[in-house]
Parts: structure tokens; C-alpha cells; sequence
């Protein structure tokens, strides 16, 4: 069986994937963002899940990959930043 993300790592993620989720779901209620944007969140996010359930020594360089390219395009949500912040604190930032 592959291991899954060490406990903080996969507590920090999936706060980004919920966090994402919601930011999501408020979008829909109007106009304030394109498609584009939330097809570009979801590209970053949609690979997180499988990531966390088959961790590897190189998972977490990948999973920040996604989280840059995202924030490299668009200013909000920061992707990485409420990555790192929960890792950090141990709690949503």
C-alpha cells in the first residue's frame, strides 16, 4: 500500500482543497471572475487528492508546482501562501 502525506502536509492541503471548494462555490454567485480562473484553481487543485493518498519523496515539489503555477497567473486565492501558513501554525491562516 502507498503511504499517505505525513499528517501536516496533508492536514495543510487539503485546507487549500476546501479553501478552494468554497472560493469556488461563492464565485458562482456572480460575475467577478472568468472561466478561466476557475478552470486554472482547479487545474492547480484537481491532482492534490491522489498526491496525498500516494505520497513519494517528491510529491510535495510537485503539489507546490501546481500551487505556483496557479499563483504565478492569478492574485487570489494564494495558493501556496495558505499552504505554507498552515503547515507554519498548524491551523487555516
Amino acid at each position: 500500500m502507498t503511504p499517505l502525506a505525513p499528517e501536516p502536509i496533508l492536514r495543510a492541503a487539503l485546507n487549500v482543497v476546501h479553501v478552494a471548494a468554497y472560493t469556488t462555490r461563492n464565485w458562482t454567485l456572480g460575475d467577478v471572475v472568468t472561466r478561466e480562473q476557475v478552470n486554472d484553481l482547479w487545474e492547480a487543485i484537481h491532482e492534490v487528492p491522489i498526491l496525498l493518498t500516494r505520497w513519494r519523496h517528491d510529491a510535495e515539489t510537485e503539489l507546490l508546482m501546481y500551487f505556483d503555477e496557479y499563483d504565478r497567473k492569478w492574485p487570489a486565492p494564494r495558493l501556496r501562501e495558505m499552504y505554507q501558513k498552515h503547515l507554519e501554525y498548524g491551523h487555516p491562516a
